[in-house]
């Protein structure tokens, strides 16, 4: 029996490679049984998720044939649905095409459900056709995000493994799903990795700061968050002794955490009080240490807020969807240091971050209580899948 993953992607999102190393951990299995679809297979090697699980690129005269192809189509085809489908078919077959009998299908990507209809739907109903095995992995998705596909393909999932409760509750209380289960995100097993700190961290206490286009609204700051963020910095340069650390950590084309952490660090270099981590350079582990270094952290990417909640980092998590309240919420941490970015109210980051700040003891101490059990009950999934290995075998 081998685990597929196709919704893999690649590290470019060092949250994707989070959620690789992560589950191989979880699962305790050889890389040889554990297949994942990647699109960047020589950046995957450097950040050495090949050590954790066998990476898949589809053959060459493949990707140009369907480059063009689908980009042929799409001038063809209007009805939108349909192209997607054909996008979808072309990109995914020749992978799932390799699931043999008693294979299972893993689908990751946290959030990808709280999206529209995309190739978790695709995949997923492509194996049940062929009566195999699968599982959401580390799911989470809200009732504003349901559609009838959604709905239709969270049933045919063998199990449903959310991370976080608010999304286990409403998959139970409005589907009446009984295939949910609830543990941790799969990242929050994995340990820092040391690495040479900044030099920011010589000067005293450090502000870690992710941001990306997804909760500004855009690559620049001209939404009411991103005027909110530029005035933080200002106040936190001309009002305290604190330097400003932009930790960039996803660099996907379109998505790219540098771009907008680039034009802040620009314009704020010459105080010698902000600074631009290089995360290129580093894997997710190496910028877990790097967080784990800072006093606070602020975060919009899932996965670096993570990072500091599993060091015990007092964090302001600048959520867009269900999976910031719902992994604030079980790990007790007061709904004061969760800023809702797609519902933003004027005022509300620098007041969640006073929050913190004044609370950064008690937040520190009551991490330092949770945390130890919190991480290690995400192991408790391997007996729940044991029953599904089981039936698939």
């Amino acid at each position: 029996m081998k685990i597929y993953f196709p919704i893999h992607f690649d590290g470019g999102n060092r949250g994707c490679e989070a959620i690789a190393k992560g589950t191989a951990l979880l699962l305790d299995k050889p890389k040889e049984e554990l297949v994942g679809l990647c699109r960047d297979v020589r950046l995957d090697k450097r950040l050495k998720v090949d050590k954790f699980v066998s990476l898949w690129k589809r053959p060459l005269w493949i990707l140009i044939f369907n480059k063009f192809y689908c980009k042929l189509m799409s001038f063809i085809m209007k009805d939108k649905i349909k192209f997607n489908q054909l996008r979808f078919r072309h990109h995914y077959d020749v992978f799932l095409n390799n699931m043999k009998t008693g294979d299972v299908l893993f689908s990751t990507g946290g959030d990808m459900m709280c999206y529209a209809n995309n190739e978790v739907i695709y995949t997923n109903d492509k194996i049940h056709e062929r009566g195999l095995k699968s599982v959401l992995w580390g799911c989470s998705i809200g009732k504003a995000n349901l559609t009838p596909e959604k709905i239709a393909t969270l049933k045919r999932f063998s199990l449903i493994y959310a991370r976080e409760s608010l999304t286990a509750i409403m998959l139970k209380q409005e589907l009446k799903l009984n295939n949910v289960v609830t543990f941790p995100d799969p990242a929050f097993v994995l340990e820092p990795e040391e690495v040479d700190l900044p030099d920011c961290f010589t000067q005293g206490s450090v502000i870690g700061l992710n941001i990306s286009n997804y909760v500004l609204g855009g690559f620049d700051f001209e939404s009411q968050l991103g005027k909110d963020i530029v005035q933080f910095v200002e106040t936190i340069i001309s009002s305290t002794n604190k330097s400003i650390l932009l930790i960039p950590h996803v660099m996907w084309r379109r998505q790219d955490d540098r771009i907008v952490s680039r034009k802040l660090f620009d314009i704020y270099k010459h105080t010698g009080r902000v600074y631009l981590l290089d995360s290129a350079s580093l894997n997710y582990c190496q910028i877990r240490y790097v967080i784990s270094k800072c006093s606070i952290f602020i975060g919009a990417r899932t996965h670096a807020v993570i990072s500091a909640y599993s060091t015990c980092v007092p964090c302001v998590a600048l959520g867009y969807s269900i999976k910031s309240k719902g992994i604030a919420k079980d790990l007790s941490m007061p709904i004061e240091t969760v800023v809702d970015s797609k519902n933003y109210q004027q005022g509300s980051f620098m007041k969640a971050y006073d929050f913190v700040d004044n609370h950064m003891d008690e937040l520190k101490e009551k991490l330092k209580t949770i945390i130890p059990e919190y991480k290690e009950s995400t192991y408790g999934i391997r007996k729940v899948l044991s029953k599904v290995f089981c039936n698939a075998d």
